[in-house]
């Protein structure tokens, strides 16, 4: 090695060591920098500004919602209130988002029929899908459309497809699902917690299958896969990872996983009981072979799906601010506390029931009210009612048997019980 590299190296060791290429620049500057005190470093502190996702990202103080289109260095953000923005990412993830879409969103001069919106999705749900209660067409139709705003809510509860048996279209409703929500993955079977915390940090739908075989791994495995779900319905949820450093250390690096999450297993049992509280519980059955559906084919339903698709980015866009008013409104929390929910319930229900009352729809509202009472109704509140309920029953049998006491009284001699029949 020459002389001179030999310097070179003792200068990167040493300035790493100790600093002291730095001190002697210093020295024969004649320069000190002065010490700053704690107050004026105090001064200086400032908020750290907000991480934004490329594919979604919310403000909830200037009410704008903002979605990415493209992709790599030449990706764009098209707001709320119809401007477009530079993506600042050097590799912007791809999005499903078409530039048509957008130039159409920002000329304001197409305009998303609501009703259309809600009922385009739930004739495509109805195409492919079985489901012997007619209102989960309508509950999934609006949980798709609240995945494409769903920064704006503080909670999004997951998606739960379980059957007892096989074959009862769980993993068709993943796929069909795949197509319509919001830059949604394709069915993923039991992925790995790195590939689900990578993916998620984008902020796509999470689509996962055969979460039954999380359990046959490993313990660990599948204790980090809950600890994911344990924080993913909540807006600002992050799970840790090690990041290597360039000097060769590591480093602590949170992950926002916050995102909408569909999941489908044979046994209810493969989720834990937090993760299940977190979650809309969908127990599948096998389609009568009697009621035909339409067979799926990827590329078909792509192409069926992808009008439907553009028509929830534009609607999504349109109504943000509006939607944002309505679910952080007094009327919406005094119609949700109305159905005595269970406190986890009402945080995943209620920005569905947003989602519902922004497109102005009486039959989502109905069908997802009376839904959201029978699977999710507060214990408290209904063991308040069977004894409301029981008081009274009694207080009307004791009007019967006082009744029928003061005629027997009237009419059958000093005591008149033993004439008395009593009813109830």
């Amino acid at each position: 090695m020459s002389d001179s590299g030999f310097r070179n190296v003792v200068t990167v060791v040493t300035f790493s060591q100790g600093h002291s290429g730095l001190s002697n620049e210093r020295e024969r500057s004649g320069k000190r920098r002065k010490q700053l005190s704690a107050a004026e470093c105090l001064a200086r502190i400032k908020p750290p500004l907000p991480v934004r996702r490329f594919l979604i990202s919310w403000d909830a103080e200037t009410k704008i919602l903002r979605l990415g289109c493209g992709y790599g260095n030449g990706a764009v953000l098209v707001r709320s209130d119809r401007k477009l923005e530079r993506s600042k990412l050097v590799n912007a993830p791809a999005a499903r988002l078409s530039a048509e879409c957008v130039r159409r969103f920002v000329s304001g001069k197409f305009r998303v029929e609501s009703g259309q919106l809600l009922s385009g999705c739930q004739t495509l749900l109805r195409n492919y899908l079985y489901f012997p209660d007619e209102r989960l067409y309508v509950f999934l139709a609006v949980w798709c459309i609240a995945t494409y705003v769903y920064p704006l809510f503080s909670h999004f509860g997951y998606l739960f497809l379980h059957s007892a048996f096989k074959r009862c279209g769980k993993t068709r409703v993943e796929e069909v699902l795949s197509h319509l929500c919001f830059e949604a993955t394709v069915p993923l079977n039991a992925p790995t917690v790195p590939t689900i915390r990578d993916t998620a940090a984008e902020g796509r739908t999470m689509v996962l299958d055969t979460l039954e075989r999380w359990k046959g791994k490993c313990s660990e495995a599948y204790s980090a896969a809950m600890e994911l779900l344990d924080a993913g319905f909540r807006n600002g949820g992050t799970v840790a990872k090690m990041v290597p450093q360039e000097n060769g250390g590591w480093r602590r690096e949170m992950f926002p996983v916050y995102a909408p999450y569909v999941l489908a297993a044979i046994a209810k049992e493969s989720l834990t009981d937090t993760a299940l509280d977190r979650s809309f519980v969908i127990e599948m059955h096998r389609k009568p072979i009697t009621i035909k559906k339409q067979n799926y084919n990827f590329q078909r339903c792509e192409k069926e799906c992808s009008p439907a698709r553009d028509a929830i980015y534009k609607g999504a866009l349109e109504n943000a601010s509006a939607l944002a008013d309505c679910y952080n409104g007094a009327d919406l929390e005094h119609d949700v506390d109305a159905l005595q929910l269970n406190d986890r319930a009402a945080d995943i229900w209620k920005p569905l029931l947003a989602v519902a009352r922004v497109l102005g729809s009486a039959e989502a509202w109905q069908a997802l009210t009376t839904l959201a009472v029978e699977m999710d109704r507060d214990s408290e509140a209904l063991d308040r009612e069977r004894i409301r309920a029981t008081a009274a029953s009694l207080r009307k049998r004791a009007a019967i048997i006082s009744e029928t006491i003061r005629r027997g009284q009237e009419f059958g001699g000093p005591g008149g019980r033993d004439d008395v029949e009593l009813h109830g």
